[in-house]
Protein backbone atom coordinates (compact mmCIF):
# COMPACT_ATOMS: atom_id res chain seq x y z
CA UNK A 1 0.00 0.00 0.00
CA UNK A 2 2.90 2.22 0.94
CA UNK A 3 4.55 1.68 -2.40
CA UNK A 4 0.95 2.57 -4.23
CA UNK A 5 1.00 5.60 -2.41
CA UNK A 6 4.29 6.46 -3.43
CA UNK A 7 4.02 5.56 -7.02
CA UNK A 8 0.79 8.46 -7.15
CA UNK A 9 2.83 10.72 -5.91
CA UNK A 10 5.29 10.81 -8.51
CA UNK A 11 2.75 10.50 -10.86
CA UNK A 12 1.43 13.72 -9.29
CA UNK A 13 4.67 15.16 -9.31
CA UNK A 14 5.02 14.79 -12.69
CA UNK A 15 1.66 15.94 -14.22
CA UNK A 16 2.34 19.26 -11.85
CA UNK A 17 6.00 19.81 -13.71
CA UNK A 18 3.84 19.01 -16.83
CA UNK A 19 1.13 21.52 -16.75
CA UNK A 20 3.79 24.23 -15.06
CA UNK A 21 3.60 28.25 -15.42
CA UNK A 22 6.80 28.33 -17.67
CA UNK A 23 6.03 25.29 -19.83
CA UNK A 24 2.19 26.85 -20.39
CA UNK A 25 3.91 30.22 -21.08
CA UNK A 26 6.50 28.45 -23.23
CA UNK A 27 3.84 26.47 -25.34
CA UNK A 28 1.87 30.01 -25.77
CA UNK A 29 5.23 31.88 -26.96
CA UNK A 30 5.56 29.15 -29.58
CA UNK A 31 2.16 29.28 -30.75
CA UNK A 32 1.56 33.26 -30.71
CA UNK A 33 5.43 34.59 -31.92
CA UNK A 34 5.11 33.89 -35.40
CA UNK A 35 5.55 37.18 -37.07
CA UNK A 36 7.10 39.47 -34.54
CA UNK A 37 9.97 41.26 -35.82
CA UNK A 38 13.62 40.85 -36.22
CA UNK A 39 15.97 43.53 -37.28
CA UNK A 40 19.40 42.05 -37.94
CA UNK A 41 22.42 44.60 -38.10
CA UNK A 42 25.49 43.22 -39.63
CA UNK A 43 28.97 43.41 -38.99
CA UNK A 44 31.72 44.52 -41.58
CA UNK A 45 34.97 43.39 -40.16
CA UNK A 46 35.99 39.83 -39.31
CA UNK A 47 38.64 39.56 -36.24
CA UNK A 48 41.20 37.24 -36.89
CA UNK A 49 44.00 35.75 -34.76
CA UNK A 50 46.87 33.22 -34.98
CA UNK A 51 47.65 32.02 -31.60
CA UNK A 52 49.95 28.65 -32.90
CA UNK A 53 53.13 31.07 -33.88
CA UNK A 54 56.80 30.34 -33.05
CA UNK A 55 59.32 33.44 -32.76
CA UNK A 56 62.97 34.11 -31.03
CA UNK A 57 62.02 34.86 -27.45
CA UNK A 58 65.55 36.29 -27.57
CA UNK A 59 63.77 39.44 -29.85
CA UNK A 60 61.72 42.23 -28.79
CA UNK A 61 59.26 42.56 -31.24
CA UNK A 62 57.03 45.68 -32.21
CA UNK A 63 52.99 45.06 -32.43
CA UNK A 64 53.41 45.56 -36.29
CA UNK A 65 56.05 42.51 -36.22
CA UNK A 66 53.91 40.31 -34.18
CA UNK A 67 51.41 40.68 -37.07
CA UNK A 68 53.56 40.07 -39.81
CA UNK A 69 54.78 36.73 -37.98
CA UNK A 70 51.51 35.97 -36.87
CA UNK A 71 50.12 36.12 -40.60
CA UNK A 72 52.75 34.36 -42.12
CA UNK A 73 52.63 31.45 -40.26
CA UNK A 74 48.84 30.96 -40.35
CA UNK A 75 47.44 28.56 -42.42
CA UNK A 76 43.70 28.81 -42.17
CA UNK A 77 42.97 32.68 -41.15
CA UNK A 78 45.47 34.31 -44.11
CA UNK A 79 42.96 31.95 -46.56
CA UNK A 80 39.31 33.60 -45.13
CA UNK A 81 37.47 35.81 -47.19
CA UNK A 82 36.08 38.38 -43.98
CA UNK A 83 33.16 39.04 -46.36
CA UNK A 84 32.65 36.01 -47.59
CA UNK A 85 32.46 34.29 -44.24
CA UNK A 86 30.23 36.95 -42.87
CA UNK A 87 27.83 37.06 -45.61
CA UNK A 88 27.57 32.91 -45.38
CA UNK A 89 27.12 33.32 -41.07
CA UNK A 90 24.60 36.26 -41.05
CA UNK A 91 22.43 34.97 -44.16
CA UNK A 92 22.48 31.48 -42.67
CA UNK A 93 21.36 32.84 -39.11
CA UNK A 94 18.64 35.53 -41.58
CA UNK A 95 17.24 32.05 -43.09
CA UNK A 96 16.78 29.48 -39.81
CA UNK A 97 15.07 33.10 -38.31
CA UNK A 98 12.97 33.46 -41.13
CA UNK A 99 12.01 29.42 -40.95
CA UNK A 100 11.25 29.52 -37.62
CA UNK A 101 8.71 32.21 -37.73
CA UNK A 102 9.91 35.41 -37.34
CA UNK A 103 9.53 38.83 -39.73
CA UNK A 104 13.53 39.38 -40.24
CA UNK A 105 14.48 42.89 -41.39
CA UNK A 106 18.06 44.32 -42.57
CA UNK A 107 19.22 47.78 -40.85
CA UNK A 108 18.22 49.28 -44.52
CA UNK A 109 14.21 48.78 -43.91
CA UNK A 110 14.01 50.33 -39.84
CA UNK A 111 10.91 52.45 -41.49
CA UNK A 112 9.30 49.20 -42.07
CA UNK A 113 10.64 47.56 -39.16
CA UNK A 114 9.90 50.04 -36.15
CA UNK A 115 6.38 50.39 -37.61
CA UNK A 116 5.74 46.83 -36.55
CA UNK A 117 3.67 45.75 -33.75
CA UNK A 118 5.39 45.08 -30.77
CA UNK A 119 7.19 42.73 -29.39
CA UNK A 120 10.31 42.92 -31.86
CA UNK A 121 14.34 42.94 -31.20
CA UNK A 122 17.42 44.07 -32.70
CA UNK A 123 20.41 42.15 -33.22
CA UNK A 124 24.00 43.78 -33.53
CA UNK A 125 26.28 41.57 -34.58
CA UNK A 126 29.01 43.46 -32.52
CA UNK A 127 31.89 40.65 -33.12
CA UNK A 128 32.87 37.62 -34.46
CA UNK A 129 36.72 36.28 -34.14
CA UNK A 130 38.24 33.33 -35.26
CA UNK A 131 41.76 32.08 -33.57
CA UNK A 132 43.84 29.46 -34.90
CA UNK A 133 45.82 27.06 -33.05
CA UNK A 134 46.50 24.10 -31.76
CA UNK A 135 47.15 21.92 -29.03
CA UNK A 136 49.01 18.50 -28.50
CA UNK A 137 47.12 15.47 -27.82
CA UNK A 138 48.38 12.10 -26.31
CA UNK A 139 46.82 8.62 -28.15
CA UNK A 140 47.38 5.13 -26.87
CA UNK A 141 49.80 3.35 -30.23
CA UNK A 142 50.94 0.23 -29.94
CA UNK A 143 54.32 -1.17 -30.64
CA UNK A 144 54.81 -2.85 -34.43
CA UNK A 145 57.89 -5.20 -32.73
CA UNK A 146 56.44 -6.07 -29.35
CA UNK A 147 52.54 -4.93 -29.36
CA UNK A 148 53.26 -3.31 -26.07
CA UNK A 149 51.45 0.08 -25.77
CA UNK A 150 53.05 3.80 -25.39
CA UNK A 151 51.85 7.17 -25.77
CA UNK A 152 52.23 9.25 -28.69
CA UNK A 153 51.66 13.21 -28.61
CA UNK A 154 49.97 14.54 -32.03
CA UNK A 155 49.90 18.29 -33.33
CA UNK A 156 46.37 18.97 -33.39
CA UNK A 157 45.35 22.00 -35.55
CA UNK A 158 41.93 24.03 -34.21
CA UNK A 159 40.10 26.75 -35.04
CA UNK A 160 37.78 28.72 -32.75
CA UNK A 161 35.28 31.16 -33.35
CA UNK A 162 33.92 33.97 -30.80
CA UNK A 163 30.93 35.49 -31.04
CA UNK A 164 29.11 38.78 -29.53
CA UNK A 165 25.31 39.99 -30.11
CA UNK A 166 24.04 43.13 -28.77
CA UNK A 167 20.71 42.24 -28.18
CA UNK A 168 17.71 44.69 -27.23
CA UNK A 169 13.91 44.83 -27.22
CA UNK A 170 12.51 48.28 -28.66
CA UNK A 171 10.84 50.64 -26.63
CA UNK A 172 12.76 49.20 -23.20
CA UNK A 173 15.82 50.71 -23.18
CA UNK A 174 17.10 47.18 -22.07
CA UNK A 175 20.21 45.24 -23.47
CA UNK A 176 22.18 42.51 -23.26
CA UNK A 177 24.92 41.46 -24.85
CA UNK A 178 25.11 37.48 -25.57
CA UNK A 179 28.27 35.43 -25.78
CA UNK A 180 29.28 32.06 -27.41
CA UNK A 181 32.39 30.37 -28.68
CA UNK A 182 32.69 26.96 -30.59
CA UNK A 183 35.38 25.15 -32.60
CA UNK A 184 36.44 22.90 -35.01
CA UNK A 185 39.49 20.51 -35.10
CA UNK A 186 40.97 18.15 -36.51
CA UNK A 187 40.09 14.82 -35.50
CA UNK A 188 42.72 11.60 -35.18
CA UNK A 189 41.18 7.92 -34.70
CA UNK A 190 42.67 4.57 -35.00
CA UNK A 191 41.79 1.81 -36.74
CA UNK A 192 42.72 -1.50 -35.97
CA UNK A 193 43.73 -4.11 -38.67
CA UNK A 194 44.08 -7.73 -38.53
CA UNK A 195 46.18 -9.86 -40.20
CA UNK A 196 44.65 -13.40 -39.49
CA UNK A 197 47.59 -15.34 -41.42
CA UNK A 198 50.05 -13.58 -39.68
CA UNK A 199 48.47 -13.44 -36.25
CA UNK A 200 49.23 -9.98 -35.85
CA UNK A 201 47.90 -6.47 -34.87
CA UNK A 202 48.71 -3.04 -36.53
CA UNK A 203 47.08 0.19 -35.23
CA UNK A 204 46.59 2.77 -38.28
CA UNK A 205 46.39 6.30 -37.60
CA UNK A 206 43.57 8.25 -39.66
CA UNK A 207 43.92 11.99 -39.73
CA UNK A 208 40.87 14.26 -40.94
CA UNK A 209 42.32 17.13 -41.09
CA UNK A 210 40.10 20.70 -40.85
CA UNK A 211 40.31 22.43 -44.35
CA UNK A 212 38.81 25.97 -45.34
CA UNK A 213 36.25 24.54 -46.63
CA UNK A 214 35.26 23.49 -43.16
CA UNK A 215 35.85 26.66 -41.66
CA UNK A 216 32.90 28.21 -44.11
CA UNK A 217 30.60 25.50 -43.14
CA UNK A 218 31.37 26.59 -40.03
CA UNK A 219 30.20 29.89 -40.78
CA UNK A 220 27.13 28.50 -41.89
CA UNK A 221 26.10 25.83 -39.07
CA UNK A 222 27.00 28.43 -36.69
CA UNK A 223 24.84 31.42 -38.01
CA UNK A 224 21.68 28.12 -37.80
CA UNK A 225 22.74 27.41 -34.43
CA UNK A 226 22.68 31.20 -33.26
CA UNK A 227 19.03 31.93 -34.45
CA UNK A 228 18.15 28.47 -32.93
CA UNK A 229 19.81 29.30 -29.55
CA UNK A 230 18.19 33.51 -30.07
CA UNK A 231 14.53 31.64 -30.24
CA UNK A 232 15.14 29.98 -26.86
CA UNK A 233 16.66 33.06 -25.49
CA UNK A 234 13.13 35.27 -26.50
CA UNK A 235 10.90 32.47 -25.33
CA UNK A 236 12.10 32.22 -22.00
CA UNK A 237 12.87 36.09 -21.62
CA UNK A 238 8.93 35.85 -22.30
CA UNK A 239 8.80 33.43 -19.65
CA UNK A 240 10.38 35.51 -16.88
CA UNK A 241 8.61 38.83 -17.71
CA UNK A 242 4.74 36.90 -17.70
CA UNK A 243 5.10 34.45 -14.71
CA UNK A 244 2.56 35.42 -12.46
CA UNK A 245 3.91 37.44 -9.52
CA UNK A 246 5.21 35.48 -6.52
CA UNK A 247 6.43 33.36 -8.95
CA UNK A 248 10.14 32.40 -8.84
CA UNK A 249 11.63 31.25 -12.77
CA UNK A 250 13.36 27.93 -12.09
CA UNK A 251 12.87 26.13 -15.65
CA UNK A 252 14.30 26.61 -18.97
CA UNK A 253 12.64 25.18 -22.29
CA UNK A 254 14.59 24.56 -25.41
CA UNK A 255 12.45 24.44 -28.42
CA UNK A 256 13.23 22.06 -31.30
CA UNK A 257 10.98 24.10 -34.07
CA UNK A 258 12.22 20.95 -36.71
CA UNK A 259 10.76 18.41 -34.92
CA UNK A 260 8.10 20.57 -33.18
CA UNK A 261 8.99 19.24 -29.59
CA UNK A 262 9.21 21.34 -26.65
CA UNK A 263 12.16 20.31 -24.04
CA UNK A 264 12.98 21.34 -20.22
CA UNK A 265 16.44 22.19 -20.03
CA UNK A 266 18.75 23.79 -21.95
CA UNK A 267 21.83 21.93 -23.37
CA UNK A 268 23.91 24.92 -24.19
CA UNK A 269 22.26 29.01 -23.70
CA UNK A 270 24.62 32.18 -24.90
CA UNK A 271 26.57 33.66 -21.46
CA UNK A 272 24.89 36.70 -20.77
CA UNK A 273 28.06 39.25 -20.77
CA UNK A 274 26.40 42.11 -19.24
Amino acid sequence: MVRFLGVISLLALLLVSACSPERNLARKYVKNHTGNGIMIIPLNELYKDNLSISYDSAITYSPQQFDSIAWVQSYFIKKISDSAFLTRFTNSMITELSRIGYDVYMDASSDVFFGLPDPKWIIQIAQLQLNEEYKNKYYEMYSVETGEPYSEGIRVNQVSMSSWLEVSRTNTGNKQVLFLEGYIEDEIRNKVNLNLMEGSVEVEQIRDSVGIADLYLMADQSGQKHAQMLFDYFMNDYIRENLPSGIVNRLYFHYDSKKKSLNRGLKERFDVVN
